[in-house]
Parts: structure tokens; sequence; C-alpha cells
């Protein structure tokens, strides 16, 4: 996690959700968290290492975490290179007598204090598909690294976002957002568009589709350097050249070309949107 913070839930919960499920080849828990302060701003900072994590926005003020886990089956490379650690010398100890225990356990870590909440899985050989109900006001900062996708649904708080195999999906949310894949697609759709800070969606190897509602007003920025662009905007993308100063060594930077914008609805907040080997999407909504 980013950072993490002073105070955390009782262990009791942590021991609850770490072992008290008994069910073969599973494990499944729900947890209804209910926040320090009702009623004011929430943070939420999710960080899973495998698995995949869906978040819907509901006019409640308590957040609601189901949790599904199974066991992951590493490759046999992988497996490889973890004996050849824990054995050095090819050593090998008997299991005359032992049978094997399988691991059906849940390692999930959930943290709140003032309404900023942590959410944790960072056991390697474990896959947790996380469904969470938030109140649509949450402001979400969620890294995956390995498994499924995040999918978001109804949120109107910032969004920061990062997939490293999985694609984003990001639906009727109002930003601003910052979301980044490594191979995938990024696929959103905006119900409004926050005019507070930039917005920018990446990704390296995926496409990036948006959709904006016909009352969006922002500053449509595009760069892609293998792929196309389409577009379904009214507005004709013209090319922006990229000048910055700098204050110290009274340095300059600048770039001709290369950045195409529409603004749309007379223009507003940036909302870029960049590939560099995937094609851009940009469609009108209702």
């Amino acid at each position: 996690m980013k950072k993490k913070l002073s105070v955390i839930l009782p262990l009791t919960l942590v021991a609850m959700l770490a072992g008290g499920i008994e069910v073969a080849n599973a494990a499944e828990k729900s947890y209804s968290l209910v926040l320090s302060k009702p009623g004011e701003p929430v943070s939420i900072d999710i960080e899973v290492y495998r698995g995949s994590i869906t978040l819907v926005g509901y006019p409640g003020d308590t957040i609601e975490i189901s949790a599904k886990t199974s066991n992951f089956l590493a490759k046999d490379k992988d497996l490889k290179k973890v004996k050849a650690r824990k054995n050095p010398n090819n050593s090998q100890r008997s299991t005359e007598g032992l049978k094997s225990v399988k691991n059906q356990s849940m390692r999930l870590q959930i943290e709140e204090k003032n309404n900023k909440v942590e959410i944790s899985s960072e056991v390697s050989n474990q896959h947790v598909d996380l469904v969470i109900k938030v109140p649509q006001r949450s402001s979400i900062d969620v890294e995956l690294y390995k498994g499924g996708d995040i999918d978001i649904d109804g949120i109107s708080g910032g969004l920061e976002l990062e997939a490293y195999q999985g694609m984003i999906i990001a639906k009727n949310i109002s930003g601003p957002i910052v979301a980044e894949t490594a191979r995938t697609d990024i696929v959103v759709s905006f119900i409004d568009f926050s005019q507070t800070s930039p917005s920018s969606l990446t990704s390296h190897m995926g496409n990036v589709d948006i959709t904006l509602a016909k009352n969006v007003a922002a500053n449509v920025n595009v760069q892609t350097y293998q792929g196309e662009v389409f577009s379904g905007l009214d507005k004709d993308f013209i090319v922006v050249d990229e000048i910055k100063k700098y204050k110290k060594g009274q340095k300059q930077k600048i770039v001709l070309g290369g950045i195409m914008q529409a603004k749309v609805n007379g223009g507003g907040q940036a909302l870029s949107l960049i590939s560099y080997s995937g094609n851009l999407y940009i469609r009108k909504g209702k």
C-alpha cells in the first residue's frame, strides 16, 4: 500500500477473515464495515496481488465487502524456483506417514481510521475476487498486479487505478480519473466530468475507449504512437504544441505537434488519452 494507517481494525476481524472458513476448494467471506464518520468524505485504498476487483457505488453509508478466494496453482517452472530457494543443497525431508494439507484459509486485511480505508491481499498464491459496495462519494485508489480486471460503476469521487495484466472498466463516473494498464484496454464512460483536476487514461499495449455524456465540457487530448484515433465528437481535433518553462535555470521545453486536442462544449479541464501501440476511441453518449 502507498501508506499505512496508524490504527487498524481489531485483530479479531483479521483472524476471522484469515481462518474462519472451512469450505473445500474455496473460501468466501462477507463483512459490513461501519465508517468512523458517516456522511463525510471517504478514501479507499485497495491493493491486491492476484485477483479481480469490482467496486459499485451506492447511496449508503457503510462499505460492504464480499471476498472469494481460491489457491493459485503455480506453473512447474515457478515451483522449481521456489524449491531451489528452499533447498539449496537439493536435500529433501521425508514425507512418509504425512499427508498434504491444502490451505483453504483467506488472508484479507482491512484497516479503517477516520473514513480512510485500506483493503489488501498480498498473498502470491491466493486469487481473491473482491466485490465491494461503497458510498458513491468515495475516492478510490486501486492497484491490481495479476489476475483479472478492475471494474468500477457509479462512483463520483476521484479515481486512481493501475492494472498490470487485466483491463480497467469504469462506468457512470465523474472523475477526476488517472488510470493505467500495461497490456490491456481501458474503457470509461463519463456521466459528468469533474473540473477539479486533470484526468488521464494511459494504456501501453492496449486501446483506450471512452464515452462522454453530451453535457461534458473538457479539453480532450489524444496521443498515440503506433495506433489510430477514432472520434464520434462534433468537434474536430487540431494539433497543439506543448510549451513548458522552468524558473530554475530558465529551462524551456518545447514539443511541436504530437498531441491533438478537441474542445468539447467550449472546453474545460484536460482529459488526456494515451496509447503507445493501441487505438483511441472517443464516443458521444446521451
